[in-house]
């Protein structure tokens, strides 16, 4: 039997986080949903708490959970958003 870790051993230089704005007045926000269930209910709320605090919103979907998301749907974030959010419910 072969033993097969889950964990990636390659050294890594670590990557520094992007900043915070100071307010989300005005902001561009993506809001991802995945296609997990609830998913779209953790947004709705979200949505809401953003919009309160001058974002503006606009709302994407991955076609199915398991894949990673199409190049359209990275463009237009990449091109139309200054902050994005991935909803992972479970």
């Amino acid at each position: 039997m072969e033993y097969v870790s889950p964990f990636d051993d390659t050294a890594r230089e670590p990557v520094a986080l992007a900043p915070r704005p100071a307010s989300l007045e005005g902001k561009r926000v993506a809001l991802l949903d995945i296609n997990k269930r609830r998913g779209s209910e953790f947004l709705d709320r979200l949505e809401e708490l953003l919009r309160e605090r001058g974002a503006e919103t606009f709302r994407l979907s991955k076609p199915t959970f398991s894949r990673p998301a199409p190049t359209e749907v990275v463009e237009r974030v990449a091109l139309h958003a200054d902050l994005a959010v991935e909803a992972l419910a479970d």
